[in-house]
C-alpha cells in the first residue's frame, strides 16, 4: 500500500511539474523553466558578450535552482517536516504568483517562481520503485523508457517492465500537464496557472489521508 500511494503521488505530481513546464512555454517567451540548463549556458554568454543587466538576473534564477534542491535537503532534516507536504505549499504559493505576476515583468523574474518550486518538487518526489525519475522534465524519463523497452523488446527480460511502467507513465502523467496548462492558456492566459492548484488536490488528500492513520495509530499504542 505505501508503493502504491508513492507512486500515486510520483505520477499526481508530474502532472503539476507538466502544468509548470506548459505555463512557462506557452506564457513566459517560449522559455522551460523547470531545469537550469538554458540559464546556466545563458550566464557564460551573457558574460562573454558582457551583458551585465541580464547576467545578474540569471545568476538569481541559479540561486534560486539552488535554493530549491537545498532547501529540500535541509528542511526535513532541520525542521522533521516532510518535503513532500512543503513542496505541495511552495507549488500553491508559486501557481498564485504566476497567476497574478504583472504582464510586464521581465519573463526571467518571472520564470523565479517556477525555478524554485521545481527544483524542491525534483528532490522531495526523486524517487519511484527504487528508480530516480524526475516529476519536472522528461529527459531521463524519455531515455530510460526507450532503452528499457528496447531491452525488453531486444532480450525478452520481463525484469524491464516495471522501469518501462514506471518512467512511461512518468512522461504520459507529465505531458497530460502540459497540455492542460496549453489547453487552458488558450482561454484564461496567465489565470492558467490556477489550475496547478486543483491538480494538487489528489496528493493533498493523500497527505491527509497518511496523517489520520499515523495519528490512529498512536492512539492504538497508548
Amino acid at each position: 500500500m505505501k508503493i502504491k500511494t508513492n507512486n500515486f503521488m510520483h505520477y499526481n505530481m508530474s502532472v503539476v511539474g507538466g502544468i509548470f513546464g506548459g505555463f512557462a512555454v506557452c506564457n513566459l517567451g517560449e522559455v522551460f523553466g523547470n531545469a537550469q540548463t538554458l540559464n546556466l549556458i545563458s550566464i557564460v554568454y551573457n558574460l562573454v558578450y558582457c551583458d551585465f543587466e541580464t547576467l545578474l538576473l540569471r545568476i538569481i534564477a541559479a540561486l534560486l535552482y539552488f535554493l530549491g534542491f537545498g532547501a529540500a535537503v535541509i528542511i526535513p532534516k532541520k525542521l522533521r517536516l516532510h518535503s513532500d507536504a512543503i513542496s505541495i505549499v511552495i507549488d500553491i504559493i508559486a501557481f498564485v504568483i504566476l497567476a497574478f505576476m504583472p504582464k510586464n515583468a521581465s519573463l526571467l523574474i518571472s520564470l523565479y517562481p517556477i525555478f524554485f518550486a521545481t527544483a524542491f518538487q525534483w528532490t522531495a518526489f526523486e524517487y519511484i520503485d527504487g528508480y530516480s525519475s524526475s516529476t519536472i522534465f522528461s529527459s531521463n524519463n524519455y531515455r530510460q523508457f526507450m532503452t528499457s523497452l528496447l531491452e525488453y523488446i531486444i532480450d525478452k527480460d520481463k525484469s524491464r517492465k516495471t522501469k518501462i511502467r514506471v518512467f512511461g507513465l512518468t512522461l504520459l502523467y507529465f505531458h497530460l500537464g502540459v497540455a492542460l496548462s496549453c489547453a487552458l492558456t488558450l482561454m484564461f492566459g496567465r489565470l492558467s496557472a490556477l489550475i496547478g492548484i486543483a491538480a494538487l488536490i489528489p496528493s493533498v488528500c493523500v497527505l491527509i489521508k497518511k496523517r489520520i492513520i499515523r495519528l490512529r495509530k498512536i492512539k492504538s499504542n497508548q
